[in-house]
């Protein structure tokens, strides 16, 4: 079981990094002076964030983790 949570947390790390690369490149792409909301970041903002997208998934893995235990155990 540790060696599976172990690779799902790999899996998540690259795919995160891989994100941050991804967004890295399209803020890099824009050289204009003064930055534009597009309409996903002005109706999603936090979403264009990977840090956020990392807690978001971990905390979810973690609930997932203690309900099966829970049931697992009780």
């Amino acid at each position: 079981m540790v060696v599976t949570l172990v690779i799902i947390g790999i899996i998540l790390a690259i795919i995160a990094l891989l994100y941050t690369v991804k967004v890295g490149k399209v803020v890099n792409a824009r050289k204009s002076e003064y930055d534009t909301d597009s309409k996903g970041t002005a109706k999603h903002p936090v979403l264009f964030n990977p840090i956020f997208l990392a807690y978001i998934l971990g905390f979810g893995g973690l609930l997932v983790l203690i309900f099966y235990l829970a049931s697992k155990y009780y």
